[in-house]
């Protein structure tokens, strides 16, 4: 420990601290291949959190589906319609304006729910470890129950077709701008 910090404590911070500045890059990076490469930095370091939490199939299913999935959907559609070299991706400054004051909304909307509902980051979960089998796991993904996950199942197999309609839109070029 330095300073009395516990070892995993550190280590939070510094996966934090990645993950800010990795999806930073993702968002102001002007060419479209590196923004994907720095949103898979990304969810890499989202699976470190959830290994951290020892929840192993999270940080499994975090790889496989974000990293594996939607981002890869996002990189083959980009090398596919796109010629690398070029950057033509522009946002004009109203866009940009209205960007960010989305995201100062949603800032604001977060830390408001966040400070009414302090609880929230104190409580610690009773979850017992059979609860966090893989085999449980299994069980619950594909039940119809209120506890269970078929719903957001097939929500994700939806968010993966759109995820490549959309990589594909974005990436593809205009007629216009080829001539």
């Amino acid at each position: 420990m330095i300073f009395n910090i516990p070892f995993s404590d550190i280590l939070f911070y510094i996966v934090a601290v990645f993950m800010i500045f990795a999806a930073l890059l993702a968002v102001v990076s002007k060419n479209i291949l590196r923004n994907a490469i720095f949103l898979i930095a990304t969810f890499i370091g989202t699976a470190v959190l959830y290994l951290m939490l020892q929840a192993e199939f999270m940080a499994m299913a975090q790889i496989m589906l974000y990293v594996g999935g939607v981002v890869v959907f996002i990189i083959f559609a980009i090398l596919l319609t796109s010629r690398l070299g070029e950057d033509y991706l522009s946002t004009p400054k109203s866009q940009k304006i209205g960007a960010l004051f989305l995201a100062m909304t949603f800032l604001a909307i977060t830390l408001n729910f966040l400070i009414q509902n302090s609880n929230l980051l104190k409580n610690v979960s009773n979850a017992t470890p059979a609860d966090s089998s893989l085999s449980a796991y299994g069980i619950r993904l594909l039940s119809y129950a209120p506890d269970g996950f078929l719903l957001p199942f097939e929500i994700i197999s939806i968010l993966l077709f759109m995820t490549l309609v959309i990589a594909i839109t974005i990436a593809k070029k205009d007629d216009k701008e080829e001539k």
